[in-house]
């Protein structure tokens, strides 16, 4: 009967740890996505190349804790996009 109760709240516990990884994904991706959407509309101000840039910076904080194993380098070239937002425009509007 012991061993029955620790079996359930290990179960418990790792449901939990599951939950708790899939709220991390789930705002990471929306992190990701929030960012993709900015860098790939067809306007921008400047308050939409701030929000890129927290939107980026959250999502690779994320990914660090949440993959404190994989080594990657950290991508400076995305902190500069706000600022290339704003001289140069949006890559659809300087591609054409």
């Amino acid at each position: 009967m012991l061993l029955d109760e620790h079996k359930s709240t290990n179960t418990q516990r790792n449901m939990g740890q599951s939950e708790e990884l899939a709220n991390e994904l789930t705002k990471n991706t929306f992190h990701l996505i929030s960012a993709i959407n900015i860098a790939t509309s067809w306007t921008v101000s400047t308050d939409d190349a701030n929000a890129f840039s927290e939107h980026w910076k959250k999502f690779c904080l994320s990914n660090q804790h949440m993959f404190p194993k994989q080594k990657s380098k950290p991508n400076h070239h995305s902190d500069h996009i706000p600022k290339l937002f704003q001289h140069w425009g949006l890559a659809q509007a300087s591609a054409t």
